[in-house]
């Protein structure tokens, strides 16, 4: 199928994102393992960064969502958020976003 999207996560494991549903499910599991800022998430996940941002305003309205910290993205070097779906990141002072 042409329509498969493929990328490899972290520790080399093949995510396939057929479907919206399973693209919000592949971004959740990712910023739960590990912060991350949306430019990682999108380069690792192989996922389009437009649709990325959809996924992340889901995300945001579920309460799911909290920016730990502002860091330097080490793919863009401008400055970004790290953001994590883990509330054990979250803890100390992170921002949940509503």
């Amino acid at each position: 199928m042409k329509n498969k999207k493929e990328a490899t996560g972290e520790g080399g494991k093949r995510i396939k994102a057929h479907h919206k549903d399973s693209e919000l499910q592949a971004v959740f599991n990712y910023l739960f393992r590990q912060p991350a800022t949306a430019t990682q998430v999108a380069t690792a996940l192989n996922i389009y960064r437009p649709n990325l941002c959809r996924r992340k305003r889901k995300l945001e309205k579920e309460g799911r969502l909290w920016e730990v910290k502002k860091i330097i993205c080490p793919i863009t070097h401008y400055p970004a958020m790290l953001l994590t779906c883990n509330p054990d990141y979250a803890k100390g002072g992170a921002k949940q976003w509503k």
